[in-house]
């Protein structure tokens, strides 16, 4: 599984507004910060308003600003409100579509399930605000060092 680009853009227009602490920010100004086409990032950040993540500011000092308190808002939220339900494999969809019939009794299935569940969980337990700490541990980083 890979996430779509936007996905990752939606994540930074995210930090940067965190980062912004509540003040409006341009389209253009938000764009060049990221790096990014201001065109590409009105998409993203539709996707995101429409989520209710941001706000747009209309008017000759508009732009876009946080609507939420970044404590409430996880990589979980993001992730899923630019890519859906996350589903790793088409039988761990709500149907439970399996090819053999062996939704049930897979383990195949149930491997797959317990990984897609820990990803839930990980991104959940993320906070948008947690990212914008710079003093935060890399968990990740820190469990592959430790494995070494």
């Amino acid at each position: 599984m890979r996430l779509q680009i936007t996905t990752d853009y939606a994540i930074r227009v995210m930090l940067f507004m965190v980062q912004q602490g509540g003040k409006v920010s341009t389209a253009e100004a938000t764009a060049k910060a990221l790096g990014i086409s201001c065109s590409y990032f009105n998409k993203v950040a539709w996707k995101i308003k429409m989520a209710g993540f941001l706000e747009s500011i209309q008017g000759p000092s508009g732009g876009y600003r946080i609507s939420k308190n970044a404590a409430d808002i996880t990589l979980y939220d993001i992730v899923t409100a630019m890519e859906g339900d996350i589903r790793i494999n088409r039988c761990l969809d709500e149907n439970g579509f399996c090819s053999r019939n062996a939704t049930r009794t897979c383990p195949v299935r149930k491997t797959l399930g317990m990984l897609q569940n820990q990803m839930i969980d990980i991104l959940k337990s993320v906070k948008i605000c947690d990212l914008c700490d710079e003093k935060q541990s890399d968990p990740i980083r820190e469990t592959a060092i430790s494995a070494v």
